[in-house]
């Protein structure tokens, strides 16, 4: 018999993940089939969520507009491998102790790409069935969605990324907790860069008399942010595009726009050039995570404390301008160059000749 503390021991201490919890199959029932965990393993009993935390620092340089690098590369890329792998060893413990186990990536939660396949026989699900990992986070106990739709522990507030281990065992579950952290405070709101993030509209679902509910949210101007190309939380977008104007909470894109733009974009930008081979997170989650943390660590509700500077920031969030560094009236759409102008006064880049 597989039982919960041995496995809590083993994910924590041998595994190396910071938080696991263990939901049942049954809180499961109403999900939709392109959803549901037995539509990934058809007998399994027992959804197993485990957390590792982001660093804290690693948001220290995007917030304070000197270094992007460490958030992508080493806590959201670097993470996300270390938890494929934490991931493995769990599932490979439950195998162990005689039950079927397997690790279902966060790579497959991106319902966004759309329907990839061909359509299913009648009465089955869609081929890419996914597994919400935040949903299934809270199920197992492990915290709770917060407004920004960014997941919440005691332990770290919105720092952290999340695994899923199903497995034919019953392990006893853990309990739901909502309702504890995330007080609606709508921060996320205030300094999400895109504007994505709805302060009235919620969505959300009831589980076992918990209601389950974060804001509704823009993918398309999430995802145009997320990936540098918004010039007021970008500078390396700014600074290759000055004459640009493109306010992203103005824009309509879908997701998938916003995904294909960014690529595209990306080898115009060496410092992007440079990440896309990650996980671009080029906002540094500025409104739905630093925002919160900044918010939660004010009211000491974070397990995880700090003595140096025990709140992250208490400054606003730098921003760029919207608007272009140069105008059409300055150039007449040939190359502008404000620097070959000091140099050479008597070159009047506006001049009717052009």
């Amino acid at each position: 018999m597989l039982s919960k503390e041995a496995l809590r021991d083993f994910a924590l201490n041998v595994a190396l993940v910071d938080k696991i919890g263990v939901a049942n199959i049954e809180r499961f029932d109403d999900a939709p089939p392109d959803m549901h965990p037995r539509n990934i393993m058809p007998r399994a009993r027992s959804v197993v969520v485990f957390a590792k935390r982001i660093l804290r620092g690693s948001y220290r340089g995007i917030d304070e507009g000197t270094h992007w690098p460490s958030y992508s590369i080493f806590c959201y890329a670097g993470l996300n491998g270390m938890l494929g792998k934490a991931g493995y060893r769990i599932a490979r413990f439950i195998e162990q102790s005689g039950f079927d186990a397997a690790h279902v990536s966060s790579g497959a939660t991106s319902r966004e790409w759309g329907v990839r396949g061909p359509a299913p026989a009648p009465g089955m699900p869609q081929r890419e069935v996914i597994l919400h990992h935040r949903i299934a986070a809270t199920l197992a106990g492990l915290g709770e969605i917060g407004w920004s739709k960014v997941f919440l522990t005691p332990e770290f507030g919105p720092r952290q990324r999340l695994g899923v281990v199903l497995t034919e065992a019953r392990i006893e579950p853990d309990h739901i907790v909502t309702g504890v952290l995330c007080d609606r405070c709508k921060r996320c709101v205030a300094e999400c860069p895109a504007g994505a993030i709805s302060r009235d509209r919620a969505v959300g679902i009831e589980v076992e008399g918990h209601v389950i509910q974060w804001g509704d949210l823009d993918l398309g101007k999430c995802k145009l942010t997320h990936f540098g190309l918004n010039k007021r939380s970008s500078p390396f977008f700014a600074r290759r595009f000055p004459g640009v104007r493109m306010v992203v909470d103005e824009q309509e894109v879908t997701w998938r726009e916003a995904w294909d733009l960014g690529y595209a974009m990306f080898p115009t930008m060496p410092g992007y050039q440079a990440l896309a081979s990650h996980p671009v997170a080029a906002c540094g989650a500025r409104g739905c995570i630093v925002g919160c943390m900044k918010h939660l660590e004010g009211r000491g509700a974070v397990g995880n404390a700090f003595r140096g500077r025990p709140v992250f920031s208490e400054d606003e969030p730098w921003r760029l301008e919207d608007e272009p560094a140069h105008r059409a009236a300055d150039h007449h759409g040939f190359i502008y160059d404000p620097e070959a102008e000091e140099e050479n006064p008597e070159v009047q880049q506006g001049s009717a000749w052009y």
